[in-house]
């Protein structure tokens, strides 16, 4: 029987439903949210998750990719499940430079991380709930987790890597070996522009056409047709598209954000903010949820997600710097300059940078030399509480342009 509602004096009440789950909710079925059920469960044989997405599917439809380096060695095994293809070095192509780097490269997608979480539901440990938004107060659990994804903040300020991607079937071998994970060769849109490759075989093939651009409109019409041109221009023109996909993640440039919020991913800030990159910071989160629970139950969960929260602002200071003089001190059609500079550097300073692992030695390294940006610009976007009082004094439409 439906519950029925009685009016008030002054308003008609009802109460609102509450969900129930014995240990953790998580809410949002992504990424982040769906690798920290796993790892919970995992670690914690006894314990037992409920996921909350609003689509009508958990996962969506995505492609993510990393750095094997970016993973910390003893958590590898644990996330093989999710990488469907890997690779030991990838190239990089700018107007004057091209290098191949020795890094192992990773990439999974939504099938395999639904594949790798599957046995869980299947044993009854974890719940998924789809189709239907909820919010994280109207849920009773041990402790709620907010994974629903990016959300804009007015303590958060952004640029935005922004992409659409089309696999593509050729009937003859396209003949790309390994990962080109920047080909900066052409025209430059929009900010920072490049094309992305990932060869699944040897006549499949991811192309994505990404930018680091100021704002995140996306045009899918227009990038679909750069694609489209790009294809043609390297003979890929017999074949058949046979995924699309699309995305924008944000890139901080500066934060004075100190919130208490249970939240995760995207959501909590963690991503690694001079790349846009998702997965390292999804693996530590579900690591760290996941001894928390070990200690303590769901009790411990909160303040530990409020302690990464804390430390990984803190880590991200230099990213947020270079995000600065990237976004605000050069020119939109000559940002590629600076990652053409970038990626002549020492290989094992790539590897750091992308691990967030940078020494001090490291840090001036990128810094100095012939600065492929104005000085003065420089100074002026170095101060990150000086940046942050002027951009509140701008409008969100000043702050676009």
């Amino acid at each position: 029987m439906r519950a029925r509602c009685w009016p008030s004096t002054t308003k008609t009440t009802c109460p609102k439903p509450k969900r129930d789950v014995s240990d953790v909710a998580i809410v949002g079925g992504g990424l982040s949210g769906l690798l920290t059920a796993w790892r919970l469960l995992d670690v914690n044989r006894d314990a037992n998750v409920t996921v909350y997405e609003a689509k009508d599917e958990i996962g969506g439809d995505h492609t993510w990719s990393f750095n094997d380096s970016d993973i910390p060695e003893a958590l590898r095994d644990w996330l093989a499940p999710f990488v469907r293809h890997s690779w030991d070095r990838y190239d990089v192509k700018f107007s004057d430079r091209e290098r191949t780097l020795e890094i192992g490269y990773r990439s999974g997608d939504s099938e395999t991380l639904r594949a790798a979480i599957a046995p869980l539901r299947d044993t009854g440990r974890l719940h998924v709930q789809t189709g239907q938004s909820v919010e994280p107060k109207d849920i009773h659990a041990g402790v709620v987790i907010d994974a629903r994804g990016f959300e804009a903040r007015d303590d958060t300020f952004l640029g935005y890597q922004k992409f659409v991607g089309r696999t593509i079937k050729t009937e003859q071998p396209h003949g790309v070996v390994h990962p080109v994970i920047m080909d900066a060769t052409v025209e430059q849109i929009d900010g920072y522009r490049f094309l992305y490759l990932l060869p699944f075989s040897e006549t499949e093939m991811l192309v994505e056409d990404t930018y680091f651009s100021d704002t995140p409109h996306l045009s899918e019409n227009e990038i679909g047709a750069r694609i489209d041109n790009y294809i043609a221009e390297k003979g890929w023109s017999d074949h058949r598209v046979i995924r699309n996909e699309k995305g924008v993640l944000p890139m901080t440039t500066a934060t004075d954000r100190d919130d208490d919020a249970v939240e995760i991913g995207l959501r909590g800030g963690l991503v690694v903010s001079a790349t846009g990159f998702t997965v390292p910071h999804a693996v530590e989160t579900a690591d760290v949820v996941a001894q928390a629970y070990k200690r303590g139950e769901a009790e411990a969960v909160g303040p530990a997600i409020r302690a990464l929260k804390r430390r990984h602002y803190k880590r991200e200071q230099y990213a947020r710097l270079l995000n600065r003089m990237f976004f605000h001190a050069g020119e939109p059609e000559k940002r590629y300059v600076i990652l053409q500079r970038f990626y002549g550097l020492n290989e094992g300073l790539v590897r750091r940078f992308y691990r967030n692992a940078l020494t001090p030695w490291d840090k001036m390294r990128i810094l100095f030399g012939k600065p492929p940006v104005p000085v003065t610009r420089a100074l002026y976007n170095f101060s990150e509480k000086a940046f942050i009082r002027r951009q509140r004094r701008l409008t969100p439409a000043e702050r676009e342009r």
